[in-house]
């Protein structure tokens, strides 16, 4: 059973921040420490941070890639969380895009045309 339907791909150095989905009357702040991107796709990613997510949440993220400007700002979800392995983060986190459009916490299609753009760019995918 295959559940990925986009292309993961690597851009070395690709960061991100995120803060909480914004509630009425009040706009969370982005985190202050930055975290590494695994991989990504048009579909979500993977990052590593010390902190634990709980899966099914919703947060907002701006994803710095290396040598593309603007930052995107995304609207996602948080799918699951795993121990890392490695001992530079404690956790694995996978991080689902919120659909493409134009309702109120859908992602721009330009995001779309943009991520289109860095996994041409990035040329080779994860398998």
């Amino acid at each position: 059973m295959k559940k990925r339907h986009c292309k993961r791909f690597c851009i070395p150095g690709t960061t991100l921040v995120h803060r909480k989905k914004p509630i009425p009357f009040f706009r969370s702040r982005y985190s202050d420490e930055s975290f590494p991107v695994v991989n990504l796709s048009k579909g979500g990613l993977m990052f590593l941070s010390n902190l634990r997510f709980m899966p099914g949440k919703a947060i907002i993220l701006k994803i710095d890639v290396p040598g593309s400007h603007p930052v995107l700002e995304v609207h996602a979800r948080v799918r699951w969380i795993a121990r890392n392995r490695e001992a530079s983060y404690k956790y694995q986190t996978g991080i689902s895009f919120n659909p493409y459009g134009t309702g109120r916490h859908d992602n721009p299609k330009t995001v779309l045309s943009t991520l289109n753009a860095l996994e041409e760019m990035a040329g080779s995918s994860i398998p």
